[in-house]
């Protein structure tokens, strides 16, 4: 698991940036800085902030509490049934190349065909 220093240290580099050049962002010396990074001092919760806002992450992902860099995002379209952010793409994605449509003249035959088709193709040759 990833501590925030190590975690900080990856995004920073990730998007291009030296430490000089978060420090002036945050307003603080780039010995300061540094310290985030070599795990001497931990930033203030505003600070966290600033840096999830400034790298385009989630306080969770700087703190290494969760490996992606942000919280899955999940619709609701019942009780029972939720959705990700990446299922609803895919439901859109049908619903524009009209598959919906053709699926719903026959729900139940139709998804089973499909479910048989996608498992043929993807089957190891």
């Amino acid at each position: 698991m990833y501590s925030f220093s190590e975690r900080l240290t990856d995004v920073r580099v990730e998007n291009g940036y030296g430490q000089k050049d978060i420090a002036e962002k945050l307003n603080i010396t780039t010995s300061a800085y540094g310290y985030y990074e070599q795990g001497k001092n931990e930033p203030s919760i505003e600070t966290m902030r600033t840096l999830a806002k400034l790298f385009d992450v989630s306080t969770d992902y700087l703190l290494g509490l969760i490996d992606q860099p942000k919280h899955p995002v999940n619709f609701t379209i019942e009780d029972d049934f939720t959705l990700t952010e990446l299922e609803l793409q895919i439901v859109k994605e049908m619903k524009e190349k009209e598959l919906l449509k053709q699926l719903s003249d026959n729900p139940t035959e139709n998804v089973e065909k499909l479910v048989k088709f996608w498992r043929f193709i993807s089957e190891e040759l």
